[in-house]
């Protein structure tokens, strides 16, 4: 914290040197608010200074400039309290030494806890429960919204510990507009990205295409993944329009093992297909949409052998598919007040086996759940109300009821307050259910409960505009693996209390100088690997006429790498950099460097990270 305290003092500084020498630049001075809109906490556009969660927002330009091919590296960066788990320069991989594992508050996405949405949908493998981080890819994003509570009111089951929304990209402007971009590094790194978006009268159009390889630090750690999306869309009318969007991303990726016991033939292929149709209206008193989407993947995995050991006879194979509906519509019965009635629907299943004889672990297993929601929210002058109720009906836990409420307050032009108590829930998994030794068909849902309060100021004209959250979660419930009988079995049997901190400045110095940053402090008393107890990050950004320079700092302390017997922590500082140059409007030039201090450091034990990184590209607006 006295890092935080060091920072605002020297924001306040500068500020005051600056404002005593304005100059022509100040002439186009541009009013820096926080009162973004987002769609994720009240699936209607509502400013987000009204949501009483608290909600991060990372847009286009953040993603673009980050020359990422997935998204969870630049999420990390930006979003408090948010950390990914690695074992590369790319790809995240699946099965044992997998990594991608998406930790929030001490929540492990890699149990289902934080649920991956895209356009509102809930994208994940049905039969582990947990996020194909390789799925999720920066071209297709517009903008992404993550809820840091929980957020099952809305998204149901997975939302306990909160929920990131990927909005996908749209047409914004009319024409053709077509992009690329061509990029090459250290380890034999290639990315190659293309974007056209098309927008004429009512028909509007984006399709992309990326394509990524890397030979890899170590040996055995390549990785190849290659990815599409289409979204199409048409208004009927005004207040009618209807949207179609379909995203493939297959991926090669290596397990080459700990740094002590190399692998050989640690090998995953996924894909991952995901589909949606929405059909929204919008008038002046009420708007909605029935949004309908399935999804399916299909993996074969080599689980691999260590030196002297002996190739696996089988691969892993497994399939799993997810469909299902949630249909909306608010209405505004008078002013100041919305009142959002939904109603979801979903089926889900898959298999998996090894030997297709003897070794059947899922055999076309299905479920479904049915939901309804409300929720309200009513303005009083400065102050907005929200309350909400939602009606869980599962085929194997039969009814729930998930409650949420709260309050945001304007309590000056620049000064909001909110609070919020919200529920949360997963229902286990099918592998916690039906698969392996420690499967256990008894299981009842986990659940937690998050109070969150919220001051967000403005200063100096909202230049600076810095928010604090405090936050405080209990869990119960929680499936653990436990020794019953000398054998291990899933029980509901852990429980958990975390609480913490976060912090956001973003400080407009001048009108092509600009800072970013956010902390986190974060309090477990039940330690988990993958979630720091200290993450901080700043990021300034200088836009000199056809040059740009962005240059960011990682703090990473006390990352638990193991939490059993002995545990293990890891501290490390990360610095990157990026200079773009505009050569002409249809060509620009860029270099980036990442970990530049060429620091020693693991997110996963015994997987070192590579030292110092480089990459070179173009971007072509053609």
């Amino acid at each position: 914290m006295k890092k935080i305290v060091s920072i605002i003092f020297i924001l306040c500084l500068s500020q005051a040197i600056f404002s005593q020498n304005k100059n022509d630049s100040t002439s186009t001075q541009k009013n820096y608010r926080l009162d973004e809109v987002v769609v994720t906490g009240s699936r209607i556009p509502v400013q987000r200074e009204m949501i009483p969660v608290p909600i991060s927002i990372v847009n286009r330009e953040t993603i673009e400039q980050s020359e990422e091919t997935n998204l969870l590296p630049v999420l990390m960066k930006h979003v408090p309290n948010l950390f990914v788990t690695s074992r590369g320069i790319a790809g995240y991989g699946v099965s044992g030494g997998a990594a991608g594992g998406i930790n929030l508050r001490g929540f492990s996405g890699g149990a289902g806890r934080v649920l991956i949405l895209i356009d509102g949908h809930p994208q994940y493998a049905t039969i582990y429960g947990h996020p194909v981080a390789d799925a999720y890819i920066a071209s297709e994003a517009q903008q992404v919204e993550v809820s840091r509570g929980a957020a099952s009111i809305l998204y149901g089951s997975n939302a306990m510990g909160g929920a990131i929304n990927i909005i996908t990209r749209k047409a914004l402007e009319d024409g053709n507009r077509l992009s690329a971009r061509l990029m090459g590094g250290s380890y034999g790194t290639q990315r190659y990205s293309l974007t056209d978006s098309y927008r004429n009268g009512q028909f509007s159009g984006v399709a992309s295409a990326n394509y990524e390889r890397t030979d890899g630090h170590r040996t055995n750690s390549g990785f190849e993944s290659l990815s599409g999306f289409t979204k199409l869309g048409y208004e009927f009318a005004e207040e009618w329009k209807v949207t179609g969007n379909v995203n493939i991303a297959k991926s090669h990726s290596n397990n080459p093992g700990t740094a002590s016991r190399p692998m050989l033939d640690g090998k995953a292929n996924v894909l991952r297909g995901m589909s949606g149709l929405s059909v929204e209206n919008k008038y002046d008193k009420t708007s909605g949409a029935a949004n309908f989407f399935y999804n399916w993947g299909d993996h074969k995995i080599n689980d691999g052998y260590f030196a002297g050991g002996t190739p696996r006879p089988y691969l892993f194979k497994s399939t799993d598919y997810m469909g299902g509906v949630n249909i909306y519509q608010s209405v505004n019965l008078f002013q100041g007040n919305t009142i959002t009635g939904g109603f979801d629907a979903k089926i889900y299943g898959g298999n998996a086996y090894r030997d297709p004889q003897t070794e059947i672990y899922a055999d076309h297993i299905k479920l479904h759940e049915v939901a309804g929601y409300l929720f309200a929210q009513q303005a009083l002058g400065p102050l907005m109300l929200n309350a909400g109720i939602r009606l869980e009906n599962h085929k194997l836990y039969g009814r729930k009821w998930i409650p949420q409420g709260g309050f945001s307050l304007k309590a000056t032009e620049q000064t909001h307050l909110k609070f919020s108590v919200s529920k949360g829930f997963r229902t286990p998994n099918l592998r916690e259910l039906y698969m392996y030794a420690s499967a256990n068909e008894d299981l009842l849902p986990e659940s937690s409960l998050s109070y969150d309060f919220t001051v967000s100021q403005g200063l100096f004209d909202n230049r600076l505009m810095a928010e604090l959250t405090l936050f405080y979660i209990k869990g119960d419930n929680i499936v653990e693996v436990v020794q019953v009988g000398g054998h291990p079995q899933n029980r509901n049997a852990g429980k958990f209390a975390n609480k913490g901190v976060e912090v956001s400045l973003n400080y407009q110095i001048l009108n092509n100088l600009a800072l970013h940053s956010n902390y986190s402090y974060l309090h477990m008393d039940k330690l988990i690997t993958g979630s720091p107890r200290n993450k901080f990050y700043a990021g300034l950004t200088y836009h000199p006429g056809k040059f740009s320079f962005n240059a960011g700092a990682q703090v990473i302390g006390k990352l638990y790498l193991a939490t059993e017997n002995t545990p293990q922590a890891s501290s490390y500082t990360l610095v990157d950099a990026r200079v773009s140059y505009q050569a002409y409007k249809w060509l620009g030039l860029f270099v980036k460097g990442d970990n530049l201090l060429a620091r020693r450091y693991e997110t996963m034990l015994g997987y070192p990270m590579p030292r110092a990184t480089f990459m070179a590209g173009a971007l072509l607006n053609l």
